[in-house]
């Protein structure tokens, strides 16, 4: 078995070597670019170094002042929510980034390896898991200063349930990601649970929000209803269930003298571990075992409608329906359409809640000019991953468009409206569902919102299409983690871009209409800027045509990759 966990280690260092030196990359330009990407998890490692022994320094501290029995202030605290926050990562980790390389088991089928040695290998491999590695270094760090302290029987049985924590999380993020992956086979199921994930978990944010307030409300009454007594407690029996609550209770009954409370908890975190590595194997067995992807097939019922968008060649048309209809039938741009309609929703209730008074800083603005400003730049950001990728995301259809007669200034334009329509449905609706709620304010200033994303986007659509010809990335629009992400260093320039493209509109309207108190010219001079930007923008563009036909082969061949 050391033998074959070796050769796994071994098979995946080659297979990052490998994604270095592959030769499909023709220019020194495509290389970097793949560089850049392969070594940006073990760049956050290097990084990560210096917060886990931050961490274990502290945990160790707060373990000797357990030994000497002082009292326990907040440094301990801070472990303990630290644990727990590491137990809420091993949740959502697997549903919002879940783990393409887990999955690539199933191609060792073949091989005379047991599949208990290859759940064995999975789990090693969730070990590098940024919170299971900041929790290990907390789970190290406290017995030692329990140790230091004087108290080694509490510290070899905090040693004992850090361990057991440590395995624990690794059970929960095996057995969701596997869950997960059972799940998306089917590409309806996986759609829906996209969904949730964009639209549902968000939501539930605000749900804290909401009890206080009602909480609030009752405490001013002077009672509380039996029913939220009884809700009270069943929480606090679920809360004391959590891993992390366990191995808290263990070293606390531990470092006091409590050999039997101690050994129950640390009896309930075995049984606990146990039962979810039980689950995650069966479900990972589950996973080995059914290798299809199902799902019910697509019907082009609609191939005859040929659309075409008003004003545009035909050529220019197609492509920007092409990229609209990449956001409107993949999870992923699904998720870009709706999550500023999720941010409006959050903020729109926090504004009602505070009757207009938040202020969306560094604007300095209230009410519903300040949510319909914030909420259009959401939804210009929100289309980074579509924007700062728009040729690779076709895959093999931007082979096809490349094969085709059509110029490239076509194809710029195509993508550039294409993405200018994705950003526009959330935006319009935000914009118009701000008015209807929180009303006021000058129309000048009304108008210097759309105004101003408009001259925004003008200014930054040929940027997005250099970055995307500059750092291609093969993606899958299919999922909403990393998978479907541009490339890091295109999303980055893309929100800086992005963020200098809007300051000259905000400014001029913040100017002419605030500082001189002049609204009504604010549009106009937003409109003379809108006339620059178009400028600057067809030079720009020029660039932009210039370099994509330079990597054009390259583009080809990352359209390509799976």
């Amino acid at each position: 078995m050391i033998r074959i966990l070796r050769a796994f280690a071994w098979l995946r260092w080659r297979t990052l070597l490998n994604s270095l030196e592959r030769r499909t990359s023709r220019d020194a330009l495509e290389r970097f670019s793949i560089a850049a990407e392969q070594l940006a998890p073990t760049i956050a490692a290097i990084v990560l170094l210096p917060s886990m022994i931050g961490l274990g320094g502290l945990a160790g501290y707060a373990g000797w002042t357990l030994a000497r029995g002082e009292p326990q202030g907040f440094i301990f605290e801070g472990v303990r929510f630290l644990l727990l926050a590491a137990c809420a990562f091993s949740v959502a980790g697997p549903i919002m980034m879940p783990g393409g390389d887990r999955t690539n088991a199933v191609r060792l089928l073949l091989l005379p390896i047991p599949r208990g040695v290859l759940y064995l290998g999975n789990a090693v491999g969730a070990l590098a898991d940024p919170w299971v590695l900041l929790a290990a270094a907390t789970v190290i760090g406290l017995p030692i200063g329990l140790a230091a302290g004087g108290s080694l029987a509490p510290a070899l049985l905090a040693a004992t349930a850090g361990a057991l924590l440590i395995a624990t999380l690794v059970g929960i993020s095996l057995a969701l990601s596997s869950a997960v992956h059972l799940f998306v086979r089917d590409r309806r199921r996986g759609e829906l649970l996209t969904l949730f994930v964009v639209v549902v978990l968000p939501m539930m944010g605000l749900l804290p929000a909401v009890l206080a307030g009602r909480g609030n409300h009752t405490a001013g009454q002077g009672h509380q209803p039996r029913e939220e007594r009884r809700t009270s407690a069943i929480e606090r029996q679920v809360f004391a269930a959590v891993p992390s609550e366990l191995y808290v209770r263990t070293v606390r009954s531990a470092s006091d003298a409590e050999p039997g409370s101690s050994a129950t908890a640390l009896a309930a975190l075995t049984g606990v571990g146990a039962a979810l590595h039980l689950l995650a194997f069966t479900a990972f067995v589950r996973v080995l075992g059914s290798t299809a992807t199902t799902g019910q097939k697509r019907v082009a019922g609609g191939a005859g409608r040929r659309w075409r968008l008003p004003g545009l060649s035909r050529g220019t048309s197609a492509i920007a329906i092409n990229q609209i209809r990449l956001a409107l039938r993949t999870p992923r741009g699904r998720a870009t359409l709706l999550s500023p309609i999720v941010v409006f929703g959050m903020f729109a209730a926090m504004t009602l809640r505070s009757r207009g008074a938040s202020d969306f800083a560094p604007l300095g603005l209230h009410g519903g000019l300040g949510l319909a400003t914030f909420s259009t730049f959401v939804s210009l950001l929100a289309i980074l991953p579509l924007a700062m990728n728009q040729f690779a995301v076709d895959r093999a259809g931007l082979t096809l468009t490349l094969l085709a007669p059509v110029d490239t200034m076509t194809l710029l334009r195509g993508k550039a409206i294409g993405n200018a329509v994705i950003a526009s449905i959330p935006g319009g609706l935000c914009f118009i569902a701000a008015a209807l709620l929180l009303p006021g304010g000058n129309p000048a200033l009304w108008a210097c919102i759309p105004l101003t994303a408009i001259a925004a986007y003008v200014t930054s659509a040929p940027v997005a299409a250099i970055l995307s010809a500059t750092f291609p990335r093969a993606v899958d629009l299919n999922s909403i983690g990393r998978g479907s992400n541009a490339h890091g260093a295109a999303g980055l320039l893309g929100m800086l871009a992005y963020i200098l493209a809007a300051a000259p509109g905000t400014l001029l309207a913040m100017l002419v209409g605030v500082a001189l108190r002049q609204p009504a010219l604010a549009p106009l001079a937003i409109v003379v800027w809108t006339i620059v930007a178009a400028g600057i923008s067809l030079v720009l563009f020029r660039l932009a045509a210039d370099i994509f036909d330079r990597r054009r082969e390259n583009l080809g061949l990352t359209s390509q990759r799976s």
